[in-house]
């Protein structure tokens, strides 16, 4: 089991905390590609205030060639988004994160975590 920390924007960091996230979607590359599951994900909000994280366990691990794929296997408030929003508006929200550029070069993955709670 290793440890890993990542950065979310507050709004996710907020869901994820709530326990309503219980996905979370990165690029691929070589470090995101060492996660496995059972090994412990740090989330720290973005801009980072050195006050607040929240720990996952990762439970699953799915990779995708595109965003759009990955997002018709998942419901909506599981990746963060609002019950009810199409396929097509959560891939232009990761647009506004990642480029389509960044997308076709390695593919994506979806992490299922399940938030581990602090006393």
């Amino acid at each position: 089991m290793q440890e890993w920390q990542l950065h979310l924007y507050q709004d996710q960091f907020d869901l994820l905390k709530a326990g309503t996230k219980t996905v979370e979607i990165r690029l691929r590359n070589s470090d995101i590609d060492k996660v496995q599951p059972m090994d412990i994900i740090h989330f720290v909000p973005a801009p980072e205030d050195g006050k607040h994280e929240v720990a996952a366990v990762v439970t699953d691990i799915n990779t995708f060639d595109t965003f759009e794929q990955g997002l018709r296997h998942f419901p909506p408030t599981a990746v963060g988004s609002p019950a009810g929003t199409s396929v097509a508006d959560m891939v232009q929200a990761m647009y506004k994160i990642y480029t389509p550029e960044q997308e076709a070069m390695k593919g994506v993955v979806f992490f299922t975590v399940n938030r581990i709670m602090s006393n």
